[in-house]
């Protein structure tokens, strides 16, 4: 073999090399993450310290933190949506500059289901309504998509979700008549192409809130090959005419994977509902590349749900992040409201405020999580003051 051909095949090898060390290609094991390094890379020994903060804490404003602990990677976020720049009674859009950050790529074909709504909110005054009484030849088709996902391995993901009182969980009052119906609500579907591998969800199976053990999360279709799935019995504290924010954390991974999920409403403070680590959330060589808010439900005529502050971030650094809360110890908090950083390193964050469901002149308190989910003592700040 001609020396030339020799070196080339050999500098090939080394980057195939690079790139399998570097996880470029997406898709692996534990810590790895498509075009984004590795999560462990993200993380600088330490637990995260807020030292200071300058700007106004107020809705849309851009703020600076500085301190230390922050890491050296944060989020990519996909999409940040509070619906305040929808009008009441009009379908969810999916154009560019529709939501705060990013936008949705695509809405369930019961597009007549799916709508902007001053009903109920969690914040501002719209909120993101699903109304299952309209099927169109579409009964679960009612649902907000992010495809642009680029085969990633690590995401997390948080948004408020809200039942009214006297309102059925999706497909209650079919079930009355169809013994193969009954309730059927999957909050949030992630998933894999093609459709469904590497499926992961969450079900609810009751009209009757809270949960009484009819709800999982785990592996929904594909199931051929054992990955994560918790069995069903797990309680939330998620009660009709409460808002209650839910967190999603998945790293995938064959052997060593993360689901978890957390749950926080004005009666419970933030805890885990799941926590599993060391587990297998996806098959050798596959990636998450589409997420739907909800999953699925059944037809209903008298069911409508509710979602506000939809948070999605990826990649290397996607559990970090910046929040707002009403404690000074984040696990007490039962108000949450996530903000969306623009730049960030290990000793500065610069982040646009999010005020969530927080009122002018509040005592909250600003905290800083990074990749490793480990949680800054809280800052305390004031709605409304600039610093």
């Amino acid at each position: 073999m001609h020396k030339y051909v020799r070196i080339a095949i050999l500098c090939w090898s080394l980057l195939v090399l690079t790139l399998v060390l570097l996880n470029c290609g997406g898709g692996g094991d534990a810590g790895s993450e498509g075009g984004g390094g590795t999560i462990t890379s993200c993380i600088i020994p330490g637990t995260p310290t807020i030292n200071s903060v300058s700007g106004k804490i107020s809705n849309g404003e851009l703020i600076s933190i500085a301190g230390s602990g922050f890491g050296s990677c944060g989020p990519n976020v996909v999409i940040y949506d509070d619906f305040e720049k929808g009008i009441s009674g009009n379908s969810i859009s999916t154009d560019v500059g529709s939501a705060q950050v990013g936008h949705w790529d695509a809405i369930g074909a019961n597009f007549a289901g799916i709508r902007y709504s001053n009903a109920y909110r969690h914040s501002g005054s719209i909120s993101y309504m699903d109304d299952w009484s309209s099927n169109n030849g579409a009964e679960g088709h009612r649902y907000l998509e992010i495809n642009s996902l680029s085969g990633t391995s690590a995401i997390y993901f948080s948004w408020w979700s809200y039942i009214p009182t006297g309102v059925n969980v999706p497909g209650a009052e079919q079930g009355a008549a169809d013994p193969g119906g009954g309730p059927n609500w999957k909050i949030f579907w992630l998933y894999g192409l093609p459709f469904p591998q590497n499926d992961i969800t969450s079900t609810f199976t009751t009209n009757s809130l809270p949960s009484s053990g009819a709800w999982f999360i785990g592996a929904g279709n594909d199931i051929s090959t054992a990955r994560y799935d918790s069995g069903w019995g797990f309680d939330p504290s998620f009660i009709k005419g409460q808002w209650t924010r839910w967190e999603v954390y998945i790293l995938g991974s064959t052997s060593n994977g993360i689901v978890q999920f957390f749950e926080t409403n004005a009666t419970h403070a933030r805890y885990a509902v799941v926590n599993a680590t060391g587990v297998v959330t996806m098959h050798p060589g596959a990636a998450w590349n589409i997420l739907h808010f909800p999953g699925y439900g059944r037809g209903d005529p008298n069911a409508q749900t509710y979602h506000d502050d939809i948070y999605v971030a990826k990649g290397a650094g996607a559990l970090a992040r910046v929040e707002l809360g009403n404690h000074p110890a984040y696990t007490s908090c039962t108000n949450l409201s996530v903000i969306t950083p623009t730049s960030w390193n290990n000793n500065s964050i610069t982040a646009t405020v999010r005020q969530g469901s927080f009122s002018d002149l509040e005592n909250v308190y600003l905290f800083v999580v990074d990749a490793a989910g480990t949680v800054s003592p809280g800052y305390p700040v004031t709605i409304g003051n600039a610093y």
